[in-house]
């Protein structure tokens, strides 16, 4: 089963290209803040950030995650999927990966500027 996802999220750094067997291969690092809006507190409640690993799969989205840079705004469509590693301490972890077919920048405004 394919996990379809749009995120709405700000690069955590820039753009890593690097080439494999011949062929460019672009990661994005998204970040995207979980919360919610209480109208009894009248603010935004902060409920952390979630990190996704981004691959463009499409030669339209890898073109235009070549001209995004840190802290750009982006939207992000494609298919989720969870990957487990080992990190150095030999704990397991998850990363949340997606095979992004389009990447548009967005219009929400970077955290310095809220």
């Amino acid at each position: 089963m394919t996990v379809r996802v749009e995120l709405e999220g700000h690069l955590g750094s820039e753009p890593s290209v690097r080439e494999v067997n011949g062929r460019d291969f672009v990661e994005l690092s998204v970040a995207v803040s979980q919360g919610y809006w209480s109208k009894t507190e009248d603010r935004w409640v902060d409920q952390g950030t979630v990190w996704y690993r981004v691959h463009p799969t499409s030669r339209r989205a890898g073109d235009e995650a070549r001209l995004l840079h840190k802290g750009d705004a982006v939207v992000v469509a494609g298919t989720q999927s969870v990957e487990e590693f080992t990190r150095r301490d030999g704990t397991n972890g998850y990363a949340i990966k997606v095979n992004a077919d389009a990447i548009y920048v967005s219009r929400i405004p970077k955290k310095a500027d809220a």
